[in-house]
């Protein structure tokens, strides 16, 4: 219930701060799926968990968990830590357990947010998840949330990206920041 209240009430600030447009939330599947997504701003895990059909599970710094009410709260949206700059394995095999699960798991593939903008180098967490879930990789695309009040704002789901075996974990990250490339090239 907490979540509902907190997801609404994220929602309509978002639909006031920005005119929000979402495109192909449909690719989104029912089963367990990776939401790939660049990252320039603190509004995007908002702006895109309040568009998924349902809870988003997403990896947030640990540092974010230092207040005990906001841990809480960001916890219950589905938030949980992890050590930024070392192989946290404890967060990625929660994250394999949500996937697991059959829910929706959602990763900044850069790994923190990119100051200018532009795409950084992928990390290679996002293959490793890949390989060892088979999960569908969803990438997403969040544009707009540097800007001002009242200008356009949103998120672009792509189509599911499938991988083979073959592919090791550089190649599976490298393609899927490709993915998310080719969604920031349409034009909005």
């Amino acid at each position: 219930m907490v979540y509902h209240i907190i997801r609404s009430l994220v929602d309509l600030f978002l639909r006031i701060r920005f005119r929000m447009k979402v495109e192909g939330a449909h690719h989104i599947p029912e089963g367990s799926c990776i939401l790939a997504m660049n990252h320039t701003s603190n509004f995007d895990p908002l702006m895109v968990g309040t568009r998924t059909p349902r809870k988003m599970y997403i990896m947030a710094k640990e540092e974010l968990f230092a207040n005990r009410f906001f841990a809480w709260i960001i916890t219950e949206m589905g938030a949980f830590p992890i050590k930024r700059g070392q192989a946290d394995l404890k967060s990625l095999k929660h994250s394999l357990k949500i996937l697991e699960e059959g829910k929706i798991f959602s990763i900044f593939i850069e790994g923190t947010r990119s100051k200018t903008g532009e795409m950084q180098e992928p990390k290679k967490g996002i293959g490793f998840l890949v390989k060892k879930s088979g999960a569908p990789v969803i990438p997403t695309y969040v544009y707009g949330a540097k800007r001002g009040w009242f200008q356009p704002a949103g998120v672009v789901f792509g189509p599911p990206v499938t991988f083979d075996d073959e592919a090791d974990y550089e190649e599976i990250a490298a393609q899927v920041m490709e993915s998310i490339q080719q969604l920031s090239r349409l034009d909005r």
